[in-house]
């Protein structure tokens, strides 16, 4: 199946290659005494590298296989109209699934080519639909599929049956797009946030804390402090930054779809910004 290499999950594939990667820069790096790749001694730097490492390509393994599940699901009701317009001039069910195959319908082709198939090898109609949806791990499929089943098996007019649910998928999908496109307004807000605490931090880094070190502010207690101890808390601040970055992405999944594992790309892409930004004005 397209997504997956030897039947795993192609995300997971990313996420152990990346761990690998990691592993195999780090040991280098410290069996090696390479300074640029010891994480002893650029914790800060190589650990921001090693979550742009892990968070990126599994986000994007993971956004990839997401957007297929979406566009089979929307392509459902598709087939679902084709096969009801089949079964209502009394084609029976295995019939009308053959003649529907022979269309496309994007990702959602593999379920309807595999179900096609198993029809072919004279396994009951019944039987089939048991495994209808598993391939792309859609509950939305699933379901559909366990609907179609109950209704060829009770005999029952499974044309209006079909047509009812093809209805009823076509309404779930806008409802859950308009949700979709609300919480992509707070990812927004969340990407602006933090967009807004980075160039704050850049301007301290880049004005007010070198005027500590240097001297140029007037005045004791809590600003000789600041000046003594000015290289950790610039540390500090990077290290907030980075953090915050990761965190605000994996947020933005959860506003998404539930999961924070959704918000794994941006959480990459955030770091990396960071990483950059933050190279550039010499604080990492």
């Amino acid at each position: 199946m397209k997504g997956e290499i030897g039947g795993i999950e192609l995300r997971y594939v990313a996420l152990a290659g990346s761990v690998l990667i990691i592993f195999v820069l780090f040991f280098t790096g410290y069996f090696f005494k390479i300074n640029d790749l010891n994480p002893l001694v650029h914790p800060l730097t190589l650990s921001s590298i090693a979550m742009v490492i892990l968070f990126f390509p599994f986000g994007l393994a993971d956004f990839a296989r997401v957007k297929r599940i979406e566009e089979a699901e929307r392509r459902l009701p598709d087939f679902l109209r084709d096969l009801a317009g089949h079964t209502n001039f009394g084609t029976p069910m295995s019939e009308a699934i053959l003649r529907s195959a022979e269309n496309k319908y994007g990702p959602l082709s593999i379920e309807i080519e595999h179900l096609a198939g198993m029809v072919k090898l004279g396994i009951p109609v019944e039987t089939a639909l048991n495994d209808f949806g598993k391939r792309l791990k859609s509950p939305s499929i699933i379901r559909v599929g366990k609907i179609i089943k109950k209704a060829s098996e009770s005999g029952s007019n499974t044309s209006d049956v079909i047509s009812l649910v093809s209805s009823f998928t076509t309404q779930t999908y806008l409802m859950r797009e308009s949700r979709f496109a609300d919480m992509r307004s707070y990812s927004t807000t969340l990407a602006t946030s933090f967009g807004v605490f980075l160039f704050v931090i850049v301007m301290l880094d880049t004005f007010f804390f070198p005027q500590i070190a240097g001297g140029g502010l007037s005045g004791g207690g809590v600003l000789n402090l600041a000046s003594s101890s000015y290289g950790l808390i610039e540390k500090l601040f990077s290290a907030g930054v980075i953090v915050q970055s990761a965190a605000s992405g994996l947020i933005s999944g959860v506003f998404r779809d539930g999961r924070l594992t959704s918000g794994a790309m941006m959480s990459g892409v955030l770091v990396l910004i960071s990483i950059m930004v933050l190279a550039v004005i010499g604080v990492l």
